[in-house]
């Protein structure tokens, strides 16, 4: 079946979903159609609920709405839980003397070991804490207290809600999961799940990616619809990355007349003559050597590249990383914000932790920034913001926010022409890339992934630097098998 068939199948299908939506695939867009066709068709009194993991996602919903909520709900997951379960109806739960104002918060004083500490420190301080253990989720685990133990409360979800729409689902933790299965199970209000194990960025603070994947393999009443085709590149630069990976090698459709946005060079030259110098493009290499050493050479050529390195950050790989990034753009880049960094914070985060975060982080945009005053802002932040810290974290953290050489990194500026390492690309989108067959070891799975990020950065156009024979031996052999020419994928063109 046809991409395109597939989503008029998911905007028809009036059942529960779960869908598994690869990079590029336009999972956004499509929620918020089915969205917009729900709330367009419905003729009864339900209501729909769209729940995120940030503001920053919740905002773009509601952006694509064009306001038209109309009572329905669209936010985060602790604002769902929070004004649809647990304020108004933990008294009914646990009693009158439960407040239904209270203070969310996370500082070591009101962490707990179990869940009836918990409740004490909301009864008694009116203060919502957190368990010592970062893989329990006091707040979600309350949640489905308060619905199990409160009629009236299960009355109100299954009056008012037709379906949850629940997107990238695979950053769900267990607690998170076991409410939104009770709702959906036992209260039959229908769900819509979106998610991809693969982008999965929260394990952090307890996601479990294989949560999604057993919904989406096990046996259960969920749909199951997995989308692999990428709208972000031409279907040239599609074809030639779907060549590559068994799993996606039947999207490959044949085209007519000759490539001109797929092309392989054959010479030891860099082929900047085959690109548009107006529009957008991006050289992406391996490592930061490489990338600074080609741009030097195309800058004394008389060109106007940018290094964008690798940082220390992107080599972490551990729970944490992504928060620190968002803090070096808080640092390095004066357009982006406390606002936006509050954004990204898959928490909930009222006024007064708000200052208190704004009056700890304020140094990072003045100067005289050493590692012990940086360390000493990190330290204080993450402890109100209940993340553990490694020294790892720490020193390379320090080194890029000290070293200038990172700045292109974080700064925002939206270069034109950038040399870059593949790793770095991650995420980001040009309109022409160029890349170097060397790079890659094409008989490893782990090079072929990369190898799909960084063909799957370009929108119109692509260049291949065939300075590789087992790469080059390797796709003929990927063709011949699938009896395709090389030249109905790739331009070949030499010196």
């Amino acid at each position: 079946m046809s991409d395109q068939s597939l989503r008029k199948r998911i905007i028809a299908d009036d059942g529960s979903i779960i869908i598994s939506a690869g990079a590029g695939s336009g999972k956004t867009h499509l929620l918020v159609t089915k969205i917009l066709h729900e709330v367009k068709t419905n003729r009864t009194h339900y209501k729909i609920a769209a729940i995120t993991f940030t503001k920053k996602a919740a905002n773009e919903i509601k952006d694509r709405l064009g306001g038209k909520l109309d009572g329905n709900f669209v936010g985060t997951n602790d604002s769902f839980i929070e004004s649809e379960i647990i304020k108004p109806f933990i008294k009914d739960a646990f009693g009158k003397d439960f407040p239904t104002e209270y203070e969310v918060v996370y500082s070591q004083e009101y962490k707990f070991r179990s869940f009836e500490r918990g409740l004490i420190n909301l009864k008694n301080n009116y203060k919502l804490g957190t368990y010592l253990d970062k893989q329990e989720n006091f707040k979600f685990q309350l949640a489905l207290k308060i619905l199990e133990s409160s009629k009236v409360a299960r009355q109100y979800l299954m009056a008012k809600y037709s379906r949850l729409y629940i997107d990238e689902y695979q950053d769900c933790d267990k607690d998170m999961h076991r409410l939104f299965m009770y709702i959906h199970n036992q209260l039959g209000v229908k769900v819509f799940l979106v998610g991809d194990p693969k982008q999965s960025i929260y394990e952090w603070r307890g996601a479990k990616p294989f949560l999604f994947k057993s919904l989406f393999e096990g046996f259960n009443d969920l749909n199951k619809y997995r989308l692999t085709e990428n709208f972000r590149c031409c279907q040239e630069i599609r074809n030639y990355s779907n060549i590559f990976l068994e799993e996606t090698q039947d999207l490959l459709e044949e085209l007519e007349g000759e490539l001109e946005r797929v092309y392989g060079i054959i010479g030891d030259y860099l082929p900047v003559n085959l690109l548009d110098m107006n529009k957008e493009i991006a050289i992406l290499v391996r490592t930061n050597n490489e990338a600074s050493e080609i741009c030097k050479l195309l800058n004394e050529e008389g060109y106007n590249f940018v290094f964008v390195p690798r940082t220390p950050l992107d080599d972490l790989g551990t729970q944490y990383a992504g928060i620190y990034i968002e803090l070096a753009k808080f640092c390095k880049n004066n357009r982006y914000s406390i606002y936006d960094l509050m954004n990204e914070i898959p928490r909930e985060v009222d006024g007064k932790l708000f200052k208190e975060i704004k009056r700890i982080i304020e140094p990072f945009k003045g100067t005289g920034l050493t590692v012990e005053v940086i360390e000493d802002i990190l330290i204080n932040l993450f402890a109100i913001l209940d993340i553990r810290i490694e020294m790892k974290e720490l020193n390379a953290f320090s080194k890029v926010i000290l070293t200038p050489e990172y700045d292109n990194a974080f700064n925002g500026n939206n270069f034109l022409h950038r040399v870059m390492t593949i790793h770095s690309a991650k995420g980001l989108e040009f309109d022409q890339v160029m890349i170097f067959a060397s790079n890659y070891n094409v008989l490893r799975g782990n090079d072929l992934n990369e190898h799909y990020v960084a063909v799957t950065r370009g929108k119109e156009k692509l260049v291949v630097v065939l300075n590789s024979d087992n790469y080059f031996t390797y796709l003929k052999s990927l063709l011949e098998a699938l009896n395709l020419s090389l030249k109905k994928i790739i331009k070949i063109v030499s010196d």
